[in-house]
């Protein structure tokens, strides 16, 4: 049975206009594979614990990865990625939670990346209220920020609430903030409490 396409609901066909979009071209041997193109689109997101206890699990969706960050080459995928992968023939997706695709290497034709935006943020006292913090964007970053992330990840892939990592951090400490390719305005939906891609920190 054929995957249907995925689309982004907030258009992600006039996004593209205005994000880069890493392309990845494959050569593949499919005589026995339908000559078809296909597409699956979907976001990389996070499992806070659910499928291994007290640790992150990045998920394309609700999947497990069916691709590698080195096969589309970036040394890894940040949350908030929007990744496509285009293949012949047939790709099928167990119906479990994380699920798995079966689809083989040699039917990708074509991975296209539109990455997220990285935002370095610096916990500053609040204006009145020495002991408690807020997060605030670094000097010369412009625009409002909705915050809706709730938990800040580690480089060992632990995780700690958003509320815990401020009771614990000093003033100075910075934060990365993770807004999607697909959202028109800046909605923090992860913080990384190092920098998951230096070259994309604004």
């Amino acid at each position: 049975m054929k995957t249907k396409k995925l689309f982004i609901t907030l258009g992600l066909s006039i996004l593209a206009m205005s994000i880069t979009a890493c392309t990845f071209n494959f050569s593949y041997s499919s005589s026995h594979y339908q000559k078809e193109d296909n597409m699956v689109s979907r976001m990389i997101s996070a499992d806070y614990g659910r499928h291994i206890q007290d640790r992150v699990t990045f998920l394309y969706g609700t999947a497990l990865m069916p691709i590698n960050p080195s096969d589309c080459g970036v040394s890894n995928f940040v949350i908030g990625d929007q990744v496509e992968i285009h293949y012949t023939g047939y790709c099928y997706e167990e119906e479990s939670y994380p699920s798995r695709f079966t689809l083989k290497k040699d039917q990708i034709t074509k991975i296209d990346i539109f990455p997220a935006t990285i935002v370095e943020y610096e916990l500053n006292p609040v204006p009145g209220d020495a002991e408690n913090l807020d997060i605030v964007p670094v000097e010369g970053f412009e625009g409002y920020t909705m915050i809706t992330a709730e938990y800040v990840i580690n480089e060992d892939k632990t995780y700690v609430t958003k509320e815990a990592f401020l009771e614990t951090a000093s003033a100075g400490t910075k934060l990365y903030g993770v807004n999607p390719s697909a959202f028109n305005s800046l909605n923090v939906i992860a913080f990384y409490s190092y920098n998951p891609r230096p070259e994309a920190v604004k």
